[in-house]
C-alpha cells in the first residue's frame, strides 16, 4: 500500500471512530434528558422492593389518578427535617380527607428510625418508610439533581411532578393545597408565571399599584385556579398598604364572586379568623362565608359543622363550638372519626376550663 492509500485509510477510519463517538454522545445526553427528573415529569414508583413501612398507611403500590401524594427526604440527623415535621404532619391531617398521602423516606436503617418515629407519635403521624439501599432517592434525588435534605415531591393529580424543593418553602404550600383541590394546572401556571414574576417585583419596589395590576391578570386567567392571588391581594392591601378598610371592601366583593366556590370561601373565613398578621379580622365576612358554604354543601355535611365549630370557636363561642364539632364526629365517615374527635377533645378542654360562651372576641 504506497503512501498515498495509507493516508486514505486513516483518514476513513478517523471519520468512522468520530461518528462513532459523536453518536455515543448524543446517545448519553439523550439518555441523560431521559432520566431528568423535573416539574412535569412521570412521577417514578410509587413504592420498591427491600424498603420498610416504619408506621402510617402504607405506599401504595403505584400512584393513583385523581389523588395527590408527597414524597419527603429527611433523616433523624438533619436538623431542618426535624423542623419541617410539624408542618408536614399538621398538613397530612389537614388533607387527609381529601386523599393527599404523605410519604416520609429515610435512606437510615429501620433500627435507627422506629424508635424516633415512636417518641414522635401523634406528632409524625404519616407514612415512614426506611430505605436503607436509597432506592427511592436513586429514583427521585438523583435525577433531579437534589442533593440536600428535606426535600419534598408533590406528584400532582395527574401522576406527574409538580413541585420539587423544601417543603418549608410557601410555594411547597401553595402547589399542595391546589393539587389537593384538584386546581393545579401545568399549563395555566406557566401562562401566569410572567405576571405573578411581575407582581413580585412590583411588591418588592412597593409599587401597589402595578402589583395590584399584575395579580388581576393572574385572576383573569382562571379566577378559581388562582384564588390564592386574590387572598395575597386581600393581605397586601391590608397589611403592607395599611388599608384594611379598603381590603376588607374588596373582600365583601370577592365573598359574593366565589359564593358558589366553597373551598374558596373556607380559605377566607380562615383568613379572617385565623391569620396571625390580621389582627382585626371583619367576622361578619366570616359568618357570611359559613353561610355560603352551608348553602352549598348542606347545612347538616360534616364539613359544614366542622367549619361552624371553628367559626365558634374563634369568634368565642365555645358552646356552640363543642356542638358543633360533635355533630361532625357524629356524622363524619368512620374513617376520619379520630381526627374529628381530636379537635372535638380540644374544645370540650376549652369548656371544661369554664370559659363557655364568650362572644365578641378573636382567639
Amino acid at each position: 500500500m504506497n503512501r498515498l492509500s495509507t493516508l486514505r485509510s486513516r483518514q476513513c477510519l478517523g471519520a468512522v471512530l468520530a461518528t462513532l463517538v459523536l453518536a455515543f454522545m448524543t446517545t448519553s445526553v439523550h439518555a441523560q434528558r431521559e432520566r431528568k427528573l423535573v416539574v412535569g415529569s412521570p412521577a417514578p414508583a410509587a413504592k420498591f422492593p427491600g424498603t420498610k413501612l416504619i408506621s402510617g398507611t402504607p405506599a401504595p403500590s403505584a400512584f393513583e389518578k385523581g389523588k395527590t401524594y408527597v414524597v419527603e427526604f429527611w433523616a433523624t440527623w438533619c436538623g431542618p427535617c426535624l423542623k419541617s415535621i410539624p408542618h408536614l404532619n399538621d398538613l397530612s391531617q389537614q388533607l387527609k380527607r381529601k386523599g393527599v398521602q404523605f410519604i416520609g423516606v429515610s435512606d437510615e436503617s429501620a433500627d435507627k428510625i422506629t424508635p424516633f418515629v415512636k417518641k414522635k407519635g401523634d406528632g409524625m403521624s404519616y407514612t415512614v418508610i426506611s430505605d436503607p439501599d436509597s432506592k427511592y432517592s436513586k429514583a427521585y434525588m438523583s435525577p433531579a439533581g437534589q442533593k440536600g435534605i428535606p426535600c419534598a415531591f408533590i406528584v400532582g393529580p395527574t401522576g406527574r411532578i409538580a413541585y420539587i424543593g423544601h417543603p418549608m418553602d410557601p410555594e411547597f404550600d401553595r402547589v399542595l393545597f391546589q393539587c389537593a383541590d384538584g386546581k393545579f394546572d401545568p399549563e395555566l401556571q406557566k401562562a401566569a408565571q410572567p405576571m405573578l414574576d411581575a407582581a413580585n417585583h412590583s411588591i418588592s419596589t412597593r409599587d401597589w399599584r402595578q402589583a395590584h395590576r399584575q395579580l388581576d391578570k393572574v385572576l383573569e386567567i382562571d379566577s378559581w385556579i388562582f384564588s390564592d392571588q386574590m387572598i395575597r391581594k386581600y393581605r397586601l392591601m391590608h397589611t403592607s398598604e395599611k388599608q384594611p378598610e379598603a381590603a376588607d371592601a374588596y373582600l365583601v366583593e370577592q365573598v359574593a364572586f366565589y359564593n358558589d366556590k366553597p373551598d374558596v370561601l373556607e380559605d377566607i373565613m380562615k383568613l379572617i379568623l385565623m391569620d396571625g398578621e390580621l389582627p382585626k379580622g371583619n367576622t361578619d365576612i366570616a359568618e357570611q362565608c359559613v353561610k355560603l358554604y352551608a348553602m352549598n354543601k348542606g347545612a347538616s355535611h360534616p364539613d359544614t359543622k366542622e367549619l361552624m365549630a371553628l367559626y365558634f370557636y374563634h369568634t368565642g363561642d365555645i358552646d356552640q363550638a363543642v356542638q358543633n364539632q360533635y355533630d361532625a364526629w357524629m356524622a363524619v365517615d368512620v374513617d376520619y372519626k379520630d381526627d374529628v374527635k381530636r379537635v372535638l377533645d380540644k374544645y370540650k378542654g376549652e369548656q371544661s376550663k369554664g370559659k363557655g360562651r364568650r362572644r365578641g372576641g378573636r382567639r
